[in-house]
């Protein structure tokens, strides 16, 4: 069974689940993309200004770092 949700129920009530939102920030560096949808809405036309602009620039610090620690290059070429 896959669950593709953010929350889960628990006794103490409904919680964020740390497993969800990490695939989803790691699924981003493969073929999909991070957008606001605040941003693609048009409900903001720009970032500055924003109170999650700390969190998402976060998360964006986040995509950088997880794309650098797991990146590795095996081997380089020369075609001279």
């Amino acid at each position: 069974m896959i669950r593709d949700e953010i929350k889960i129920g628990s006794e103490e009530g409904e919680v964020f689940d740390k497993k969800q939102i990490a695939l989803a920030i790691r699924n981003s560096t493969f073929s999909d993309e991070l957008k606001c949808s605040l941003l693609e809405d048009g409900i903001l036309d720009k970032c500055l200004g924003c109170s999650l602009k700390y969190i998402c620039d976060g998360i964006n610090q986040v995509v950088d770092d997880y794309v650098e620690k797991t990146t590795e290059v095996v081997n380089n070429f020369n075609f001279e």
